[in-house]
Parts: structure tokens; sequence; C-alpha cells
């Protein structure tokens, strides 16, 4: 349930429905249908509900959901943490924005779609948590879409190397 006051102060109660939402200093919700179709999604479109709305809770940990997580100390080699913030969301933002452009050309002249989900270009939040998904789900296909989005996310989900599921 929703509700929102619109500029003449009058408030509008209604439901949404959704796949999932991870809330800001709240719980993560998660609709068990979405949840359980995720395999057949996964291999089709890259997609993961759950690792989507926990990839938003990483971002939300600093208190801005702006597409960048809490960051550790020399990250990336960096000296401080607004060093390592600015490195981060210089790399985001310039995947972001060709990722943008990419769903505006398919949208206005039919060009192929991206292969990450479209939701990711409302902003780079969104875009963030749909990268996360692809990382996780299909690692190589997201290393050729994107390779330097995956040494940024190689540097934070493995930072000692480690192989993981992902591969």
């Amino acid at each position: 349930r929703r509700q929102a006051i619109d500029e003449a102060g009058v408030v509008h109660a209604y439901a949404e429905e959704l796949a999932g939402e991870a809330m800001d200093g709240g719980p993560v919700m998660l609709n068990w249908k979405d949840v359980s179709g995720a395999a057949d999604a996964a291999v089709t479109h890259g997609t993961n509900l759950v690792i989507h709305e926990f990839a938003h809770k990483l971002d939300m940990q600093d208190g801005a959901a702006d597409g960048c997580p809490p960051l550790p100390w020399g990250f990336a080699g960096t000296t401080t943490a607004a060093a390592a913030k600015r490195h981060w969301l210089e790399v985001l933002h310039s995947a972001y924005a060709s990722f943008h452009e990419a769903v505006i050309r398919h949208e206005r002249f039919g060009e192929p779609a991206p292969w990450l989900d479209a939701y990711g270009a409302e902003a780079p939040a969104e875009f963030f948590a749909v990268a996360c998904e692809a990382y996780f789900v299909s690692r190589n296909r997201f290393a050729k879409e994107f390779p330097l989005l995956l040494g940024l996310f190689d540097a934070f989900f493995r930072p000692s190397g480690q192989q993981g599921i992902a591969s």
C-alpha cells in the first residue's frame, strides 16, 4: 500500500504491485512469484530479483541510493574514502550513460535492445542493481559488455581475487 500527497495537500492511497523493494532502513520485500521464476529469467535475460534488491541494500548502507556502496579504505588504489567514491562513480556513471543512450536508441529508433534490463536506465542506483544482477548471473557476458565495470565489481565483490559461483 502506498500514500502520496499531491501539491494541494490531498492524500491519495493506492495499491502498487511490485516484484520487490528494498527499503532504506527497513526490510527487503520480494514477490514470491517473481523469485520462483528467477532461474528462467536469469538464463534468458541475466536478471535476478533477489540480487537486485540486495544490491540496493548495499547501495543504501551509506545513506544515499546513488549506485555506490560504502567502499573500504584503499579501494582500487585510492587513498581516501572520498577518492574511492569519486572513482567508483566515474566508472559507474560512464557505463550508465552509455547504457542509457543505448536504451533511448532502442526505444526511439528501433536499434537492438541492450542486454541489460532497460529498467537500469531509470537512474544510476537502478543501473547499479541491474548491473549487479548481470555480474552474478552471467559474468562472462557482463565482462564483454562492461569491461570497466567488471574490474570495479571484481575489486568490490572479490577483493582477494577469489573465484566464485559467478564465473
